[in-house]
């Protein structure tokens, strides 16, 4: 089994964390906006619990793509993990839901029942298919054709699954994270015929590697955010006081006196997550509260970032987050500076391990 792309923090909890970073105290705690982070949360750690149960699988030509996102026909179209063989290819779909899920293969429809709670999803099974189709209308364009599988897996040990229907067909589709590795063996043993060659696999590789998007979205518009709900100053990680400057070539906070490394690549890849791809050294200067330009293209320069233009039109380019799905997590990497914001404990707690939803 290969790992040719893994499953790293999402743009949308990057984007989910840089949000909170920056609001006020009194707007972190809004119950939409923290339901929908625990929603994104609690499905990343699903994902990550069943990549380990994947990644113990004995198979050596199985190739592994986590999180991918493809465009077919002007739409986009996302798959939580791939598996591409020589003889099939499988879509798994992963459902982290705690409590009692009920499932109606003829309503086409997924209940979960938790804390008294009850709360509609929409059909997984469904899902699943509907991505089958896209792929194999995605796979059209390259001329290839070859069996597509679904597999709908829930990833909580102590989620408990009702069928309404006695459907065998169903009981092969929707199944624990437990019986993984025997379904993908039983799949394993009914394809035999050779589909792809080395070549086509590896192109086919390649092509979806070219062709993934990662899903960018825009929170401010989302929840109307205004200026008025966000920090204004420098906010110190140590502290939270809005008392930060930069005296001497170095980040200090006046109310608690902490020095503060590379703080200026928190806030500018923080405005590239929230507001837009690009900046401007007069942007930057006005984010960092820095008057003098020159100082401002010293710590743009560092940060090692693609531009365009000349002078004073010339904008810095948000990294691309497609490069990073190759390398392991780091504490701290300038080069690929987004690991940055991985690893940034929120205010409010909204980090810690919230409850599985």
């Amino acid at each position: 089994m290969f790992t040719v792309k893994y499953r790293t923090k999402p743009y949308v909890i990057l984007c989910y964390e840089a949000l909170f970073r920056n609001l006020k105290e009194g707007y972190r705690t809004h119950r939409k906006l923290t339901e929908d982070f625990n929603r994104f949360n609690a499905g990343y750690r699903g994902e990550k619990d069943v990549d380990y149960n994947l990644s113990l699988f004995p198979h050596k030509n199985f190739y592994i793509f986590h999180n991918i996102r493809l465009k077919i026909h002007n739409k986009n179209f996302q798959i939580d993990t791939l598996i591409v063989s020589k003889t099939f290819l499988c879509i798994v779909e992963i459902k982290n839901l705690a409590g009692t899920i009920e499932y109606d293969p003829e309503l086409h429809q997924l209940v979960q029942i938790n804390g008294g709670k009850i709360t509609a999803f929409q059909d997984p099974v469904l899902q699943a298919e509907t991505q089958k189709m896209h792929l194999k209308a995605w796979l059209q364009q390259f001329n290839m054709s070859i069996p597509i599988e679904t597999l709908v897996v829930s990833s909580n040990p102590s989620t408990i699954i009702k069928i309404q229907q006695d459907d065998p067909v169903i009981y092969r589709k929707l199944i624990r994270k437990e019986g993984l590795h025997l379904h993908l063996k039983a799949l394993t043993d009914n394809y035999t015929e050779t589909v792809l060659s080395n070549i086509q696999i590896k192109n086919l590789n390649n092509a979806i590697l070219s062709g993934d998007i990662p899903h960018h979205p825009n929170l401010i518009k989302q929840y109307n955010i205004q200026k008025k709900h966000l920090i204004d100053g420098i906010v110190c990680p140590s502290c939270w006081q809005t008392a930060v400057e930069r005296i001497n070539k170095k980040w200090t906070c006046r109310s608690c006196t902490a020095e503060i490394k590379l703080l200026h690549e928190r806030i500018i890849l923080d405005y590239f997550l929230l507001f837009n791809n690009t900046i401007t050294n007069r942007q930057c200067r006005e984010l960092l509260k820095i008057d003098s330009p020159s100082v401002m293209y010293y710590l743009l320069k560092s940060m090692k970032l693609h531009y365009v233009g000349k002078n004073s039109a010339r904008k810095y380019l948000a990294q691309v987050l497609k490069i990073i799905h190759k390398t392991p997590i780091t504490r701290v990497s300038i080069s690929l500076c987004f690991n940055y914001l991985i690893n940034i404990t929120l205010a409010a707690g909204l980090l810690s391990d919230t409850s599985r939803k």
